[in-house]
């Protein structure tokens, strides 16, 4: 009951005495009508009992038994009378006559269900005479037995019985409804109440209780509601005096949670638990409560973390020995479910004054994430988290081990650098997503390709390695090959689409007189290149003395100039007239291309790096650091001399790489050098070649459109290079068309270059194009241009490059300076 509500209390307060009153009363009736049935049967058959009697005189003075039969059994036609007998006074049957013998059955009924009665038989009453002359008076001859049935009674009495039971659950139920009514009357206010109270208790001691009640209850509302205004009021007044003690409450509550911050137990100088803190409790699953004068091993079971068996603490030390226990390595702590946590735990004795061990505390904590961290650091040391190979740290590790065994031994090694062809595909019509799904189900499928052991890692983007060893030269071109095959047949599947993909392989043989790992990872990375400019997938094997290996080389060592020429700022800015051909140059203001060379001995042109710069990805730096250094200078000259020289009609076309429009951080990056340099960005136009438009034409477009509305201008570049340059030329919005100057130096002597020039004109200019004929070197050229309608032209026959600082008449020393805050800029 003490779980119940107020409801079913007040349920059970009302039904239950009228329960027991109900059941009672039913109870005292129906015990009435039975024992008034009982007496009825007991009257009937005492009646046909005495009957008989009278009727039995006659036969009895002499005994006749014939006529006690008859007369027994005619006693039998009585309704319930199972049997009858006649007996002397000394008990003898005279005569007797039962149901069973008249109707012939044989199953009596139960002795329960029998009344049996008596009464005595008189000798028959003498005469007046007799009496008077013999003296004679009436006395008992015997008995009469008559047996009734109780089975009607049974019957009658569960009638009964079933009609008080049914008359009692009728009354429930009426009586329950009717209550459930009352109760829900009475205790709605006072739900109401206990609502509100639990309203206050939470908080909320801005609620009050309607009031609707009266008498008690609605004084009881009244009192509650002026309860919580007090307790409101209460707690105003105490919030400024909580926040003046809140930071010393700080304080302790941070010393506190520093010292529970791990688990602690306690245990007395049995080892029985004594005391848990809620940290332990978490971590053990186990209340104090429950905890509380267990032993120890009970509660805290530790498992060694390499075999996994269950260890004994050994607390004993600490309360026999008085020794405190610390280990530096973990174990696994089970918990009361079964879960299991690593701790780093320690122990020590407990004592009193005199130094006698009381019992022991144990300090634990769990470093479940930890170590799973150092694990997964330990895995992501050595392996690459994408695909699960290993890294390229530890692949050099595991090739250095390779190349030792070679040079000490006899035996031959080998290693393959493997790069994959068309993933830039997948990476930029699907996305990274589908990219690095690949890169998961490509590095499995090669798993299974090569000999257990083989070390295969992942060495960086589409880059693979495989190092084996103790292989021969032939053997390795045939796991190369195996390999190459094995991914072209691959096909990758994403979201409907089916790409083929392929790898060049570079193998490089290593042996006793193999250089370092520098020079062997070199190698392989060039016999790989070398493998992709011939053709992409296929096998090319390092041969010393190798030309295309020796021009790969060379691109390799250009590629660290390059970089230390970023680093440096060993770069120079050059500039060439374009210049108009059937107008004066002051009429439409100058025009210059910038121009890049590198510091050297001589000055080295871009045909010189610019191939290497372009492989290996560094021309969106470049491209930075001349728009940088540019953007800096204009805004220098335009701030000195607004009026002379490089007047706002000067403009200048800066060449922009493919790479570089396909960098995602590009746009931005000149959005804002224009928001550092005030600069007009009607003196800048950007020039990209045909093909890096057509290779990025979604984002050409966006760039173009973003910097036109600005005011810049673009031109196409080396026009008539690529394959497709009338169809794509359309969709770019470009204010000039650059013929190529293939076309240009060879239209005097070959009719083909001039009707193209001729053609790329017409259309140029059809579309409202400018155009520009580039490497114009001879006066017969300029003159059948500016015959043939072209708008303007440049080439070393017409200007030779000059320093953009001279152009700009800036000092040296200034251009200088600008160079180097160019420079920072970009890095």
């Amino acid at each position: 009951m003490k779980a119940w509500n107020l409801q079913k209390r007040v349920l059970f307060l009302a039904l239950a005495p009228l329960t027991v009153a109900v059941l009672l009363l039913s109870l005292h009736f129906t015990n009435a009508r039975i024992q008034d049935l009982e007496l009825a049967l007991q009257n009937r058959g005492q009646t046909i009992a005495a009957r008989l009697a009278v009727d039995c005189e006659d036969a009895m003075s002499p005994v006749d038994r014939k006529e006690l039969v008859k007369i027994a059994q005619s006693a039998l036609r009585e309704k319930d009378v199972l049997a009858v007998s006649v007996s002397s006074m000394n008990g003898k049957i005279l005569a007797s006559a039962t149901l069973k013998e008249t109707k012939g059955k044989s199953s009596p009924l139960p002795e329960i269900s029998r009344y049996k009665f008596l009464a005595p038989v008189y000798q028959r009453e003498p005469t007046a005479q007799e009496e008077v002359s013999t003296g004679a008076r009436k006395k008992q001859v015997g008995w009469v037995s008559v047996s009734l049935s109780g089975a009607a009674l049974q019957t009658e009495q569960n009638k009964i019985l079933i009609q008080s039971l049914l008359i009692v659950l009728i009354g429930l139920v009426v009586t329950v409804v009717f209550a459930l009514r009352m109760a829900r009357t009475v205790t709605q206010p006072v739900l109401a109440l206990t609502k509100a109270v639990e309203k206050i208790k939470h908080g909320e001691l801005d609620y009050r209780v309607a009031t609707q009640s009266s008498g008690e209850v609605g004084r009881l509302e009244d009192g509650i509601n002026a309860m919580a205004a007090a307790l409101q009021e209460a707690r105003d007044k105490e919030k400024k005096r909580a926040e003046d003690a809140l930071f010393l409450e700080q304080v302790r509550a941070q010393v506190t949670l520093e010292s529970i911050g791990d688990g602690v137990i306690t245990t007395n100088a049995a080892g029985k638990i004594v005391y848990m803190n809620p940290v332990a409790e978490q971590y053990t699953e186990w209340k104090q409560a429950d905890a509380q004068g267990l032993p120890l091993a009970e509660v805290f079971k530790i498992f060694d973390e390499d075999s996994n068996r269950l260890e004994e603490y050994p607390i004993h030390y600490c309360l026999q020995e008085g020794r405190v226990i610390r280990h530096d390595s973990h174990h696994l702590l089970m918990s009361h479910d079964g879960g299991k946590i690593e701790i780093q735990d320690s122990a020590a004795p407990i004592r009193d004054r005199d130094g006698v061990i009381l019992g022991a505390v144990v300090v634990f904590h769990d470093v479940t994430e930890i170590q799973g961290m150092a694990r997964r650091m330990a895995f992501l040391a050595s392996h690459d988290p994408l695909t699960g190979l290993l890294n390229r740290r530890e692949f050099e590790t595991r090739l250095q081990q390779v190349l030792q065994k070679a040079h000490t031994g006899d035996k031959d090694h080998a290693l393959l650098y493997m790069d994959l062809d068309q993933f830039k595909i997948v990476n930029d019509t699907c996305g990274h997503i589908a990219g690095d799904e690949l890169l998961k189900q490509l590095a499995h499928h090669m798993q299974k390709e090569i000999r257990a052991s083989d070390v295969l890692a992942r060495l960086g983007g589409d880059e693979f390695g495989v190092v084996l060893e103790d292989c021969t030269i032939d053997k390795a071109h045939q796991i190369a090959d195996l390999l190459r095959q094995s991914v072209k047949d691959f096909r990758f599947l994403w979201e409907g689409r089916t790409f083929e993909i392929g790898v060049s392989i570079g193998l490089v043989p290593i042996q006793h007189d193999s250089g370092s790992i520098t020079e062997v990872l070199s190698a392989a990375d060039s016999a790989c290149y070398v493998a992709k400019d011939h053709g992409r997938n296929r096998i090319h094997i390092y041969q010393p003395g190798d030309r295309a290996l020796a021009k790969r080389r060379g691109e390799m060592q250009w590629v660290q100039r390059l970089r230390e020429g970023l680093e440096n700022n060993s770069f120079d800015l050059y500039c060439q007239a374009i210049i108009p051909l059937n107008q004066e140059p002051t009429s439409t203001g100058r025009f210059y291309e910038i121009l890049v060379r590198v510091q050297d001995e001589d000055l080295v042109l871009p045909a010189a790096f610019i191939p290497a710069a372009e492989r290996y990805h560094l021309m969106p730096s470049i491209d930075r650091w001349v728009i940088s250094t540019v953007f800096a200078m204009l805004e220098k000259s335009q701030t000195r001399s607004a009026k002379q020289g490089t007047a706002v009609g000067t403009r200048f076309a800066i060449n922009l790489s493919g790479q570089s429009l396909g960098d995602d951080t590009f746009l931005e990056f000149v959005m804002q050098q224009f928001a550092q340099h005030r600069i007009n960005p009607a003196t800048i136009c950007f020039e990209i070649t045909e093909t890096a438009a057509v290779a990025n034409l979604a984002r050409a477009r966006d760039f173009i459109a973003r910097f036109k509305g600005m005011g810049c201008q673009f031109a196409l570049d080396d026009f008539g290079s690529g394959l497709s340059s009338f169809g794509y030329l359309k969709s770019l919005s470009v204010d000039y068309l650059k013929i190529a100057g293939d076309f240009i130096e060879g239209m005097i002597e070959d009719a083909v270059d001039l009707a193209m020039v001729d053609a790329i004109n017409q259309i140029g200019h059809v579309m409202g194009i400018t155009t520009v004929a580039e490497s114009v070197e001879k006066a017969s050229i300029l003159n059948k241009l500016r015959e043939m309608g072209v708008d303007y032209a440049q080439g070393r026959g017409i200007d030779t490059p000059k320093p953009l600082h001279q152009i700009l008449q800036l000092p040296e020393q200034e251009w200088d300076a600008v160079r180097v805050r160019a420079r920072e800029m970009v890095g």
